[in-house]
């Protein structure tokens, strides 16, 4: 399952007046983030995502990203266990003049497929069949 939010940032923020935006997902494993940072953001837009009280991305959480001109991949993975099922983009821009539109994309496996997996690769590995 793949997610993708355009969010736009607008000018003149602060850390302390950071944008929140809520990125609601399905229960299961988080498999890759991405954030595109378009060409004009100079390194003036900062973004990090959190669950909860808990910043997820960057994992330290006294970072954050920015960029320019280039997109930001994470495959570290992620559970998103019990509601609720989101996570919370912050970013802030400090650009004086212009707004920015970060894209940020989720990859996720849904919790109902990890276990068929599971379950398929115990029974090749037991060698168990389906009773009839």
């Amino acid at each position: 399952m793949f997610y993708a939010w355009d969010i736009k940032l607008t000018r003149d923020r602060t850390e302390a007046t950071k944008q929140k935006t809520v990125l609601k997902v399905e229960k299961g494993t988080i498999t890759r983030f991405e954030l595109v940072f378009p060409t004009g953001c100079c390194g003036l837009v900062y973004v990090h995502i959190n669950q909860a009280l808990h910043q997820i991305f960057p994992k330290n959480p006294d970072h954050q990203l920015t960029g320019n001109g280039s997109t930001i991949v994470s495959t570290d993975e992620y559970e998103i266990k019990e509601p609720p099922l989101e996570v919370e983009f912050y970013g802030w821009n400090t650009d004086e003049i212009y707004d920015h539109t970060i894209t940020a994309r989720i990859q996720l496996v849904p919790a109902k497929e990890i276990l068929h997996k599971v379950v398929g690769a115990a029974m090749r590995i037991t060698r168990l069949v389906r009773p009839e």
